[in-house]
């Protein structure tokens, strides 16, 4: 009886309360996607053009320096050698999919006459506690079992924060530049697809099985990973994060759980990287680790909404 309570709790979700029959337009949301695209286009060379001009002015050897770096990371194989070509990386990420992100969303907003902010959260205000109780509750939780998996592989890299750098500022502006970079990569992702993709989802169905997996399925395949066990992971990533987005009224909680998982992986397991996934046979052991990364998603989420002293202090409404 209490997990149909859950599952009604979901499907009535205050994020989706403010639905119209706006949100309901076929032809509105078939013109979201043209439009959007080409001003998301717009904007990631935008972003990109900025980051290329900083890093021209931030190093010794200008604008060759930062194409050479750009084109390292272009090449099959490439990979992150040294603190600056990180931060390169994370900087070019974020303004681009950032840029993306708003110039998509944006457009959303304007053709179904809503305000771009009902895209993150049903509260007056973003909840920036949510953010920081999501981040800190899945760095406890999921961090540790994450660096256990990594220290158990024998083909594991080193690790990233230990290495690119050996000085004490080095490795600060890493984990500081790591932090604030995938916080708002992490916010851009969320978005469009904890966002806009939910409630285009959630306007015409309520069926809460069928908005989690066209949510999943959606944000593993923009990854455009060739490698099955890698979706299937994504997926899973996905459903989880749009089930906390629904529960708690936002996407506040999933910003902090998205930036915390990518901010353990590139502080501890591995630098992000542009080059491609090789091709691989399927792991079958990513299995287990998408049932428990399910169970941990959720598991969170819940417990933020059914504790009453988590949900005041985080601003989310509960019954």
């Amino acid at each position: 009886m209490e997990r149909a309570a859950v599952f009604e709790d979901v499907r009535r979700s205050a994020f989706l309360d403010d639905l119209t029959p706006a949100d309901r337009h076929v032809g509105r949301a078939l013109l979201t996607l043209p439009v959007g695209a080409l001003a998301a286009a717009l904007a990631a060379v935008i972003g990109g053009v900025f980051v290329m001009a900083l890093f021209t002015g931030l190093l010794d050897g200008g604008f060759d320096q930062s194409k050479a770096l750009l084109e390292s990371l272009s090449k099959p194989g490439a990979g992150v050698s040294d603190l600056i070509t990180l931060l390169f990386v994370l900087c070019l990420a974020t303004a681009t999919n950032g840029g993306m992100a708003v110039a998509f969303a944006g457009v959303a907003a304007l053709l179904h006459h809503r305000r771009l902010r009902s895209y993150l959260t049903s509260a007056p205000v973003y909840r920036w506690r949510l953010t920081l109780l999501g981040l800190a509750l899945f760095s406890l939780i999921v961090g540790p079992l994450l660096a256990a998996s990594a220290r158990l592989d024998p083909h594991a890299p080193p690790t990233p924060i230990l290495t690119l750098t050996s000085s004490f500022d080095g490795r600060l502006a890493h984990a500081v530049g790591a932090i604030i970079l995938l916080l708002l990569a992490a916010a851009a992702e969320e978005l469009v697809f904890r966002g806009w993709l939910l409630k285009l989802t959630g306007a015409f169905t309520r069926k809460v099985w069928m908005i989690l997996l066209i949510n999943g399925v959606a944000f593993s395949a923009v990854h455009l990973d060739p490698n099955p066990d890698a979706f299937l992971v994504r997926a899973v990533l996905g459903i989880g994060l749009a089930w906390a987005t629904l529960r708690l009224g936002g996407v506040e909680f999933a910003v902090g759980a998205h930036a915390a998982n990518n901010i353990i992986i590139v502080l501890f397991l591995q630098p992000m990287t542009l080059a491609p996934e090789a091709p691989h046979p399927f792991r079958w052991q990513v299995l287990p680790i998408c049932a428990v990364m399910l169970a941990i998603h959720v598991g969170l989420a819940e417990l933020v909404a059914r504790t009453p002293r988590l949900s005041r202090w985080a601003g989310v409404a509960t019954a």
